[in-house]
């Protein structure tokens, strides 16, 4: 008997059933992919740092800056249980060509290094993800991301000349590199046979002063092995822990914490959906309950009916969600791959459980629903599942006092009578809504100029890399060469009827001290700027040569506060007293940072680099009048690396617009597919349940144009309050989201992010509510079948 009532109701209630499995499939699909991908975005970064072998400490070291016995010392630490050593040779871009193609860098102003596949210090992984282990003659690697950055193709032929020494190489192709393989290191590294590139070493000149080593070291006990080698510490450019290394990937994580976002907004919309349809269709079987209690059955065999129609049902939509589920995961992951290898392939296991739960609780959400079973009683079949007593009024709405037309006042009556019905729409559409508005404002915002200042430089209109004279003013008397080359190029842009101000930066790596406490951190100084171009949180800016201004980060780490005195040690070996004037928040250096008064003096012969120089036009120009300039600029300077906008610098720093971008279309095209999807399935729904109502309303002579509006009219409502909500919560979703992300690289206060009024605005609602119109007013035309005599039919 069980058998052929469940035979017949799966024929009987196909439309009902078929929604039901729809969305069972996209359950188990959002529930498999997503958790999946949630379990490798938590573990990826760990699990890939594993896999490259990355080291407890990582050390860059220059020759110049070095005059100390590294080695000995390191060989002599205890807590160190290995180390290990790579020689790499600093060039700038002019010093590498493509045969027959300019070679233009996106971001030139980040470090260059050439090295050998002889002992390197860790794995680096090529594109088939195995490990590159050496290199032939001839042939060159380079980072992941310099592919793009210089427009490399596999094949491309390449020369690189130092010093007199040239060679030509095949470009085989990139590798990943888990030390420097994102912009925020800021070094490029290129991996050559080491017979050819110790060619380029046999130049001592070249070797004191472009050479240097990365450091990789080993070690169970960090603080102590930095107790035990601080004697050369001071000597290092750069060093970082695993820890402040993860940190330089938060613009990857990033994207992996948006898929994750995805990921969830997804399972929450598809168990949402999930639970009202199971509610809603087991509310409509008044008839068939009524009939059974009628002729005796027990509440508990009912119940066991429809568990067993649902169970049925749950595995098989189970089952195709799970299949779904992989290339659904795979698409959403492939957007955060790019400088992580990912490793999901041990996770087949994770998405059969989550296909499982997912047939699990649906069954559990099916117990909870036929509770009302035990309510119900045999007159409900006669009454329509009706009591047919009401001690309240049925809406709140009066049609005699109200000015709206009959279609959307049936339309706005239908809303405020089952709020909890529509509730669900509203809430699905301001998840996808709140999801991509989150999405324009962090794109927005990393392609945007104005994000510049947290990268530690003044505001600007250009950045343009000065190629080879970054590395010529890396003396010690470069701060004096720096003035004078920034008070010409001013003097050649305003003959050239471009006003403007030139500035630039230098960062030289070294230790700061205050009291006790110590830590390696990166001195900032403008030329051409004043200190009050930048941003300070607290405090006063630097008046003289002996204040300084700190990171909040910094200062937390010190312990020390506005109006202290630290002392710096400088690589040459020389110390200076400062006192802190002024906090600040800034990317560099993972947050650690200080900037010293323009007017400081400083030998520079220990700098790091430059982000290239900084031109801020005088009579504020337009977007597209920038662009001009920029490009009358390359040809006043045609030895320039690059030119770009602050934005476009902004956006090359940062390395992750583009697939954040892709991400929001991706979320777009989803959030068009859910819209369409969640309207036609709920209107379905609606339409079967209302069909009396319906035929009444066709009865009274209202006509089929006039039920059309009103079932798009509701739905539009839904959709439309969902869009506002989401537009003024739009803003706080995303600080809410990502200002923690940001305050890992210093920046406490977050940041300041952009908007994309067309796409906020015009474009993300309009696809919304064109969507959920469209597939409304389809779905209405169904109403055609429903005859007037229907009104008597409770089928």
């Amino acid at each position: 008997m069980y058998l052929r009532i469940l035979k017949k109701d799966l024929k009987r209630k196909r439309a009902m059933n078929v929604i039901l499995l729809v969305f069972i499939i996209l359950a188990s699909m959002f529930m498999s992919s997503g958790v999946s991908n949630i379990i490798t975005v938590l573990t990826a970064l760990d699990s890939y740092f594993e896999m490259a072998d990355v080291p407890d400490y990582w050390v860059v070291s220059e020759n110049k800056s070095s005059g100390k016995d590294i080695y000995g010392t390191l060989e002599n630490a205890s807590a160190i249980d290995e180390f290990r050593i790579e020689e790499y040779v600093r060039v700038s871009q002019s010093n590498i060509t493509r045969v027959g193609k300019p070679l233009n860098d996106s971001n030139a102003n980040q470090i260059l290094a050439l090295q050998s596949d002889r002992d390197m210090g860790m794995n680096y992984f090529l594109d088939d993800e195995s490990i590159l282990r050496s290199v032939p003659k001839g042939e060159i690697y380079a980072t992941r991301f310099i592919e793009k950055s210089m427009g490399l193709k596999v094949g491309d032929k390449i020369t690189v000349e130092i010093e007199g020494v040239s060679h030509e190489f095949t470009f085989a192709g990139s590798f990943r590199d888990a030390v420097c393989g994102t912009e925020l290191i800021g070094i490029k590294r290129f991996i050559m046979n080491s017979e050819e590139f110790d060619e380029y070493m046999s130049d001592e000149t070249m070797k004191n002063m472009y050479g240097g080593k990365f450091l990789y070291i080993h070690t169970a006990d960090l603080d102590k092995t930095l107790s035990q080698i601080a004697d050369v510490s001071d000597s290092f450019t750069f060093a970082s822990g695993t820890d402040t290394l993860s940190q330089a990937y938060i613009f990857n994580m990033i994207i992996m914490g948006l898929i994750l976002a995805v990921s969830l907004i997804l399972i929450i919309i598809s168990f949402a959906v999930l639970r009202f349809t199971i509610a809603f269709t087991l509310s409509e079987e008044f008839r068939e309950i009524g009939v059974m209690k009628a002729i005796g059955i027990r509440n508990i065999k009912i119940r066991g009916l429809y568990l067993t129609k649902y169970f049925a049902i749950s595995v098989v939509g189970a089952a195709l969600g799970l299949m779904l589920s992989y290339p659904f995961g795979k698409m959403l992951i492939s957007y955060s791959s790019e400088s992580i290898i990912i490793d999901s392939s041990n996770n087949g296991f994770v998405n059969i459980a989550c296909a499982v739960l997912t047939a699990a609780v649906i069954l559990l959400f099916c117990l909870s629903c036929t509770g009302r079973v035990s309510k119900m009683s045999p007159i409900d079949a006669v009454r329509n599942g009706q009591t047919g007593e009401r001690f309240r009024k049925k809406g709140v709405m009066s049609l005699g006092k109200s000015r709206l037309g009959a279609t959307a006042f049936l339309a706005a009556n239908d809303i405020v009578s089952s709020p909890k019905r529509y509730a669900v729409i509203a809430f699905t559409f301001f998840l996808c809504m709140s999801l991509l508005i989150m999405l324009s404002n962090v794109t927005a915002s990393l392609k945007s100029g104005k994000l510049l200042k947290y990268f530690g430089n003044a505001d600007c209109h250009a950045v343009v890399d000065i190629g080879d004279e970054a590395v010529k003013f890396m003396t010690v008397d470069g701060h004096e060469k720096v003035k004078k080359y920034l008070d010409d190029m001013e003097q050649t842009l305003a003959e050239n009827d471009m006003p403007a101000e030139c500035m630039t930066e230098y960062y030289i790596y070294t230790m700061i001290r205050y009291g006790e406490q110590e830590s390696k951190t990166a001195i900032l100084q403008g030329t051409g700027t004043t200190m009050d171009m930048y941003e300070y949180l607290e405090g006063t800016p630097p008046q003289n040569s002996d204040e300084i201004a700190m990171t909040t980060l910094l200062s937390k780490k010190l312990g020390a506060e506005i109006g202290d005195t630290v002392i710096v040690s400088y690589p040459t070996g020389e110390t200076a007293e400062f006192i802190i004037t002024a906090l600040y928040q800034a990317m560099v250096n993972q947050g650690i940072s200080v900037r010293v008064h323009t007017d400081c003096d400083i030998n520079y012969i220990a700098a790091s680099g430059s982000p290239g120089t900084l031109i801020k036009f005088t009579d504020d120009p337009n977007d597209k009048e920038v662009l001009s300039r920029i490009e009358k600029i390359e040809e006043l300077y045609p030895k320039l690396s690059s030119a770009k906008t602050a934005g476009e610098t902004v956006k090359d720093n940062t390395g992750v617009g583009d697939a954040i971008d892709a991400v929001k279309k991706m979320s777009a095209v989803l959030t068009v597919i859910l819209a369409a999807l969640i309207t036609v399935l709920m209107a379905r729904s609606f339409i079967a349940k209302e069909q009396a109502e319906i035929a009444l309303m066709k009865a009274i002579g209202i006509r089929n144009t006039k039920i059309y509006g009103q079932y798009t009219l509701r739905f539009f409502i839904a959709a439309a309050t969902a869009v506002l909500l989401a537009e003024l919560l739009g803003m706080p979703i995303t600080k809410l989201c990502f200002d923690p992300i940001f305050r890992t690289m210093g920046l406490e206060m977050g940041v300041e992010y952009m908007r994309n009024p067309v796409e906020i605005y015009a474009v993300f609602p309009v696809i919304v509510l064109t969507a959920t119109a469209v597939s409304a007013f389809l779905t209405s035309l169904y109403t055609r079948k429903i005859k007037s005599s229907d009104t008597a039919s409770i089928e």
